[in-house]
């Protein structure tokens, strides 16, 4: 039996090459891999795909909402959650990281038809996975919200640094990770959970971006944690 989903997804992929500005030269570059609205769809194309940590350095693997195109001009009011992995440290879990978000991506769990689609970026230092939301123009606070979800699903630790990269600014700059902002998040002194090792149950309304940005503010690898129930998140500056 067919399982639909609520929504068809395409997979792209595409090699890292000169100004991305170039936006003809990017398009022609950008291959359709396959679209599917079922999870047994999910499975017959996933299983073809090669294993993020059997690609080659700057290769772009792209999952998203059929009819859209992994292009900033397609969401000019929106933007991108960054997670950098140090290869050296993390290579192993990087296969791990991206079918988790690969599966949360198709089966709803950010809960916001906001979340347009994912990348998974082979890089020569670090590895990338991002997920881009439509617009903050209408509801900014939404992409913070879809940052709580990717912290949750994910398992990332609360010491793990993520960046936000407005669709906007890439297109004036000509990269998706480039000058991307770097967030952090931090338990508030009144939730802070006994048990160090277990997830904040409560974390701040708001997020606020450090003074310092920049492309090679790397974080930590992600680790696995345990799920917690009930999220919220705090900007702090990064020191």
């Amino acid at each position: 039996m067919n399982i639909p989903l609520e929504t068809a997804w395409t997979f792209w992929f595409d090699r890292k090459s000169g100004d991305r500005r170039e936006s003809d030269a990017y398009v022609e570059g950008l291959k359709q891999a396959g679209t599917f609205n079922t999870v047994e769809g999910f499975y017959r194309h996933y299983s073809h795909c090669v294993r993020p940590n059997e690609l080659p350095p700057n290769v772009n693997v792209h999952l998203f909402r059929k009819g859209y195109k992994p292009m900033w001009e397609e969401f000019p009011d929106g933007g991108c959650w960054i997670l950098r992995i140090k290869k050296k440290s993390a290579r192993n879990h990087l296969g791990q990281l991206w079918e988790t978000l690969v599966m949360a991506c198709i089966g709803e769990l950010f809960e916001v038809p906001d979340v347009v689609g994912c990348v998974l970026s082979t890089r020569y230092k670090d590895d990338i996975i991002s997920i881009w939301n439509y617009s903050n123009a209408t509801n900014p606070q939404v992409r913070f919200r879809i940052c709580e979800k990717f912290r949750e699903i994910l398992g990332l630790n609360l010491s793990t640094v993520v960046q936000y990269k407005e669709h906007m600014g890439s297109m004036q700059d000509g990269s998706t990770y480039r000058n991307a902002r770097s967030y952090t998040f931090s338990v508030t002194p009144s939730t802070e959970p006994a048990d160090a090792a277990a997830l904040a149950s409560g974390l701040s309304d708001q997020i606020l971006p450090p003074a310092a940005t920049g492309e090679h503010a790397a974080p930590p690898a992600a680790a696995a944690a345990e799920e917690a129930t009930s999220k919220k998140t705090e900007e702090t500056e990064k020191k």
